[in-house]
């Protein structure tokens, strides 16, 4: 097998784990903030030595503008998309608000149309109304109408909100993601979003500490290095040993291997619309890549 397809499995498995490692956390009765603090904390760190490495290659100096920039990212992504995810897994199945989160390319499309003024084409298209299609029939209107699932009703509408901000950081991020490269921004958007949950922690009385027990420890250590560090630089090493579209093979993986890892390990019970919205969303991404592919060799012979 390839290296690089070794690193897109390796990416796959590791953000495939991230819904499943947050629904124990909640379970042991931490807060979905707490939580988030930790595992972004921790990935900071580690990301740190690869991030001054790549700052003293590219001679790059910081400027407050820069800072600005990466305050806004880091707002979108940690307090904002992930914390929502967090408070996702309290509320309905990890493999739920996992599949729901995986949708977040179908927001990407307008976003980037809108900001980055790219171009929808037909199979854009499709794939954007299939997989709202797969979304809406998770979220189960019917059930809705009888008033039944309110709890579970929640946590999607996390999850979703959490898929929203996440496209929303993705599309800003591509506006320089060039010019700093994926470990220095990254780095500090880790550390700065950190900062951003601790304060949340410190004005609103939340505890920082507090249910952290030796179980609770790894789990967090697990979130921080293998999900949020590993996870990311399997991912980055994915696209510079084969391309980024080929790399993003790993969000057309994580719905379903997400959905049988939570079943394996949490004994999540999936109800048949939840199944259903499943495939809509992996064919959604699959149309999608298909067409990215594509371009990608036309491009090339081009």
């Amino acid at each position: 097998m390839k290296k690089g397809n070794v690193f897109i499995l390796l990416a796959a498995l590791a953000y495939s784990t991230q819904e499943i490692a947050n629904k124990m956390l909640v379970k042991e009765g931490l807060d979905s903030f707490q939580i988030t603090f930790f595992i972004f904390l921790i990935g900071a760190i580690l990301l740190t030595p690869l991030a001054v490495k790549d700052i003293k290659e590219r001679k790059l100096k910081l400027s407050a503008n820069d800072i600005g920039y990466f305050s806004l990212n880091a707002a979108l992504c940690i307090p904002i998309s992930m914390a929502l995810l967090s408070f996702a897994g309290k509320y309905t199945l990890a493999s739920t608000s996992a599949v729901i989160f995986s949708s977040n390319a179908i927001f990407t499309v307008p976003f980037a149309y809108l900001i980055l003024k790219e171009k929808i084409n037909k199979a854009t298209l499709i794939s954007l109304i299939v997989g709202i299609v797969g979304v809406i029939i998770i979220f189960n209107p019917a059930k809705i109408a009888k008033g039944g699932g309110s709890s579970d009703l929640l946590g999607i509408a996390l999850a979703l909100g959490a898929a929203i901000a996440w496209s929303l950081f993705t599309v800003v991020s591509k506006i320089r993601i060039q010019k700093y490269g994926g470990f220095i921004f990254n780095c500090f958007a880790f550390y700065i979003g950190s900062l951003m949950v601790l304060l949340i922690l410190l004005l609103t009385g939340r505890p920082i500490f507090k249910g952290i027990d030796g179980h609770a420890v790894l789990v967090l250590v697990y979130m921080g290095i293998f999900i949020k560090a590993i996870g990311y630089i399997c991912y980055l090493g994915a696209i510079r040993l084969t391309s980024a579209v080929t790399a993003s093979l790993v969000f057309l993986i994580k719905p379903a291997l997400a959905t049988m890892l939570a079943v394996i390990v949490l004994g999540d019970k999936l109800q048949l619309n939840v199944v259903i919205g499943i495939v809509f969303i992996i064919v959604s991404s699959y149309i999608a890549f298909k067409s990215k592919r594509a371009s990608e060799v036309a491009h090339v012979v081009s």
